[in-house]
């Protein structure tokens, strides 16, 4: 009986020890193609048509840059590094060159600075550690200079990194 209790604790123990330790040895690739925002692709179709200077897409153009939010990813300790850049335009969030320190439990959040975490928008579990990938905003919320994007871990409540969002271009 003894020698059962052993076993099926060595199991337990082992089988959670892997899923913890794992992440730490194991990279997830992810290779998105960018998304377009509805404003991007119907500018896209205007520009191959118009060709005047003047056109009505350079307010279009003005707009859009006045609206895409551009960051840095950096770790946020010793033990977890961040890379790459993130680019938002309208509901769309793009990781570029993007690559963080693997672990399990690990979640995409967008928090105002200075704000907790968890009490942030969730946007997702994170696709891969390294590559460009893609995520949607959730309908009801609006972005700002100032906030950030922040590479969380759910299972032990850790930020494994961030990029503060300013305006881009």
């Amino acid at each position: 009986m003894k020698k059962w209790v052993i076993g099926i604790a060595f199991i337990v123990i082992s089988g959670a020890g892997w899923w913890l330790i794992s992440p730490i040895f194991l990279d997830k690739v992810v290779n998105e193609d960018p998304v377009l925002s509805s404003s991007e692709s119907s500018l896209g179709e205007k520009t191959v048509h118009l060709t005047d200077s003047s056109s009505p897409d350079d307010k279009s153009q003005d707009t859009m840059k006045e609206n895409v939010l551009v960051g840095t990813f950096q770790g946020a300790d010793d033990h977890h590094d961040a890379k790459g850049n993130v680019i938002i335009t309208e509901k769309n969030v793009r990781f570029e060159d993007f690559e963080v320190t693997n672990g399990p439990d690990l979640y995409v959040y967008l928090v105002e600075k200075g704000e907790e975490t968890k009490k942030g928008i969730s946007l997702g579990k994170l696709k891969g550690n390294i590559g460009n990938q893609n995520y949607e905003i959730p309908e009801g919320h609006s972005l700002s200079a100032g906030m950030e994007i922040v590479i969380w871990c759910r299972q032990f409540n850790v930020d494994f990194g961030r990029a503060e969002l300013d305006k881009g271009m």
